[in-house]
């Protein structure tokens, strides 16, 4: 086991690793075609591609099922990239039916090779959405295919809450949605890289699927020694939903959009919280969450130790959601893995030093 400080004065950049320097923006990388989006795999030859469902698109390119009037209230260009580059496949997935799977795909930006580039799917936290990784995909291209999935009752998939309010989700069933994306869309084995909740997401499936479709686990900022919702899992229906419409409210998300970063002055913005709530304006939400809340939530902390596969983890020296102190444990509890510091950062690398992350990866 190791641990590596990595300081934000460290200037780690793609050329440096002997690929492609600059300014790969992701305008460039991520490339929706028009009017009927396509999956990148086909592109660069790794399979055939499922089939994605064409979406109806506005006049400036953004899915036409997110309402437009939110969607105009926001200024970061990352972000309305990542949107107009928003591809949706269709799953079929144990448990749940077809559900209409929200994601992103940079193709590798890296230099040619024999072999099939690593591929890395990224795992958002809870309530939260691909648009968290909005300025780290292009940056994490010159490794590897790069894929950000909503998996169901997150972001902007839908797997049928606003037709059936009442039916069951929980960390099964996301489990068998990840398996069903892995297999039909990236098609081989993965990286996975879970942030906060998405860590959890991460080692339960690699608990499973470790060696089958998952090979390597990056954890950055992870949730793992936090077992379970607590009693709002037992709280009556509508405390649940009265409990996730708050999470919707301006306060809270202000609130914790500055808990989240170290450098709260430039990152902690009205357009910030603006991002990170335009999901929950969708049909379904509620319902996806209280279902979520009612399973019970992840518990993980047992099947750490199970773990195999060379893991990375990865934290913010500055997080104020969940202690850094929490780095400690899991180097206590995996098997075969190395520390890396990230300075002057909070919960957030991806979108706080996304630089960073890459080096540490």
């Amino acid at each position: 086991m190791a641990s590596v400080n990595i300081s934000t004065s460290q200037r780690v950049g793609c050329a440096a690793r002997g690929r492609p320097s600059g300014k790969l923006g992701i305008r460039w990388l991520l490339r929706p075609s028009r009017g009927h989006p396509t999956l990148c795999a086909a592109q660069s030859g790794l399979g055939a591609a499922v089939a994605t469902i064409p979406l109806e698109r506005t006049a400036d390119g953004f899915p036409a099922f997110i309402p437009k009037e939110f969607v105009d209230e926001i200024a970061e260009p990352a972000c309305l990239d990542v949107l107009r580059s928003m591809q949706m496949a269709e799953l079929q997935v144990e448990g749940l039916g077809i559900v209409k799977t929200a994601y992103v795909h940079a193709p590798y930006a890296g230099p040619a090779s024999d072999t099939a580039p690593p591929a890395f799917v990224l795992l958002h936290g809870f309530d939260s959405s691909m648009l968290e990784f909005r300025r780290f995909i292009s940056k994490l291209a010159p490794l590897g295919d790069v894929y950000a999935v909503d998996l169901a009752g997150w972001g902007f998939t839908d797997c049928g809450f606003a037709e059936n309010a009442n039916q069951s989700l929980g960390p099964q069933q996301k489990r068998e949605h990840l398996k069903s994306f892995i297999q039909n869309v990236v098609q081989r084995q993965v990286t996975l890289l879970g942030t906060s909740l998405g860590g959890s997401v991460a080692i339960d499936f690699a608990s499973v699927y470790q060696g089958v479709h998952v090979d390597r686990l990056v954890l950055v900022d992870a949730q793992g020694f936090i077992d379970g919702i607590g009693p709002m899992s037992m709280a009556p229906r509508f405390l649940s939903v009265l409990g996730v419409q708050v999470l919707k409210s301006v306060g809270l998300r202000q609130m914790a959009n500055k808990m989240a970063y170290y450098d709260k002055k430039r990152y902690a913005t009205d357009d910030a919280m603006r991002i990170g709530r335009l999901h929950t304006h969708l049909d379904g939400w509620v319902d996806a969450n209280v279902a979520f809340m009612k399973s019970g939530g992840y518990s993980v902390s047992d099947k750490m130790q199970g773990l195999e596969l060379p893991c990375c983890v990865v934290w913010g020296r500055n997080d104020e959601i969940l202690d850094p102190s929490n780095a400690d444990k899991f180097m206590e509890v995996l098997g075969d893995a190395r520390l890396v510091w990230i300075d002057e950062c909070g919960h957030v690398p991806a979108l706080e030093q996304p630089d960073q992350l890459v080096a540490a990866i």
